[in-house]
């Protein structure tokens, strides 16, 4: 670009923190502010997230900023369990001193302190305000609250009994959600989203003309099949050479139905399959697989992008049984890999990446994946076909990180300054 080209001013807001666990949400953003930083676009681009104050120039135009939270969800010790610390102030005064100087704010979800802020700056300034889909939070809200109200009272007491069936409150806590939602959406000028059930829900809120499609990257130098080592995976995690090996990747928690897994893999163990499952990943659901799979499970918690990339390419699966995904990094990221993948139907994942036959529906319940799994394991056509697909998809049909950032967002972004400015 021609320096002297005026360059757009974005900044991104992730209020969520930043850590070398965090999930796929977080990835996601650094990625993309990397991109940033070698892109030629007349851009000068800043992801916020939340955490301890810090700043990290990746480029003269591409920079990453933490804020420290106003009031965070880790503050709330009597919760058992939350999947990721977040903000819930309704409003966060450092961030709105420093989003009025950008040209448009993008926020990354509809909920909490960094996006309500941003709508009250966008209120006040007129600073465009667009948004996109990353995190299905309505229905996790739902998920916890009843995880919580068990755990808090006891998953058989008469207040638990009361509190779920007949209050509802973990369904009343989705639909408050999504009201939510759906007024954060209409403060935006533009919505990017993935799933069609997205378009749907944001296209009766800001019409067709403002609703566009939003990709996952892949980094294709770090993930790609030739970093398949089965010796080396099999010796590191102290497997037989005629296992068949499944993956999971992301939070070992009940959002992610990591226990359907474990209750499949428990039946088919039991019946001769030499199944064995490596889990990326942490959670409260990890003494769990250690306890009813015993040797037929690897459980190394956190696992860095490398030794994730060799997996990827080395396991014979990838398994998503979340049903509440927006979108799947681990699934991109395995498909670059060559690595087939079972995913959960009713997550709708499949459909985003064209129904390929490197990724096959799965319906809902332990019985269900029990099927599948067991089709696959038994069956080594499936698996080098599934396989073959997989390489082939990975190396024509992913994006790059900087295809999305070019091509899906940084369009959206500045046709959103344009028509303040018209």
């Amino acid at each position: 670009m021609n320096d002297n080209e005026k360059r757009l001013r974005v900044a991104a807001l992730v209020d969520l923190p930043r850590y070398v666990q965090a999930g796929g949400h977080v990835k996601c953003w650094e990625r993309l502010a990397a991109a940033a930083a070698e892109s030629q676009l007349p851009l000068d681009f800043t992801v916020y997230f939340s955490g301890e104050f810090k700043t990290e120039t990746l480029g003269k135009y591409a920079k990453i900023r933490q804020l420290p939270p106003v009031f965070s969800t880790s503050s709330l010790k009597f919760i058992p369990y939350v999947p990721d610390h977040t903000d819930l102030a309704p409003y966060h005064p450092s961030l709105a001193r420093e989003l009025a100087q950008y040209d448009v704010m993008h926020t990354t979800d509809g909920f909490f302190a960094f996006a309500k802020t941003a709508e009250r700056v966008s209120r006040k300034l007129g600073i465009p305000l667009v948004t996109s889909f990353h995190t299905d939070t309505p229905p996790y809200a739902r998920i916890f609250m009843r995880r919580t109200i068990e755990r808090t009272f006891g998953g058989n007491s008469w207040l638990s009994h009361k509190m779920i069936e007949d209050w509802k409150l973990p369904e009343k806590q989705e639909i408050k959600m999504r009201k939510r939602l759906s007024t954060h959406v209409g403060a935006c000028s533009h919505a990017l989203i993935t799933r069609e059930e997205d378009k749907i829900f944001a296209e009766g809120i800001l019409g067709k003309d403002r609703v566009h499609y939003l990709r996952l990257g892949a980094d294709r130098t770090m993930f790609n099949p030739a970093r398949r080592n089965r010796a080396e995976i099999e010796q590191k995690y102290n497997i037989p050479p005629d296992r068949i090996v499944a993956m999971f990747v992301g939070r070992l928690d009940v959002g992610k139905n990591i226990y359907i897994l474990i209750e499949a893999a428990e039946k088919l163990i039991a019946e001769g399959i030499p199944l064995h499952i490596i889990t990326a990943g942490i959670g409260p659901a990890a003494d769990d697989l250690r306890k009813r799979l015993g040797s037929n499970v690897s459980v190394p918690g956190f696992v860095p992008p490398d030794d994730l990339a060799k997996l990827y390419a080395s396991a014979d699966l990838l398994t998503l049984p979340s049903e509440v995904e927006i979108r799947s990094m681990a699934g991109v990221e395995a498909m670059a890999s060559g690595c087939p993948v079972l995913v959960s139907e009713k997550s709708g994942v499949a459909k985003l990446f064209h129904n390929t036959p490197a990724m096959l529906p799965v319906e809902s319940g332990a019985e269900a994946w029990t099927k599948a799994i067991r089709q696959f394991a038994t069956s080594p056509e499936m698996r080098e076909s599934m396989r073959s697909v997989a390489v082939e998809y990975g190396k024509n049909h992913l994006a790059s990180w900087q295809d999305v950032l070019s091509e899906d967002l940084f369009n959206i972004w500045r046709k959103a300054c344009s028509e303040k400015t018209s």
